[in-house]
């Protein structure tokens, strides 16, 4: 359920300041929310999962989500002391 509320909120506010951006410069078109949409989906759906395993690293660990970068945003979930 969190993996599901981050990703939709990842999506919708880079795709805010997608549209936001190519108002405030004068693209007033169709393009420019369907820039802000592809935009937002190939932004925002990675950056929701990784927030998730960023917070849930136990979680993602035991689902099997194995990149690369995955494992790096768990290492860093850890708290300071365990890291050095």
């Amino acid at each position: 359920m969190l993996r599901l509320l981050l990703v939709h909120i990842w999506v919708g506010c880079v795709a805010g300041v997608v549209v936001i951006a190519g108002l405030s410069m004068g693209y007033d078109n169709w393009a420019t929310f369907v820039w802000a949409a592809v935009i937002g989906l190939a932004l925002g759906i990675p950056g929701g999962l990784l927030n998730w395993a960023y917070l849930r690293p136990n979680r993602s660990r035991q689902i099997g989500w194995t990149w690369r970068i995955a494992d790096w945003v768990r290492a860093y979930a850890r708290p300071r002391q365990a890291r050095r």
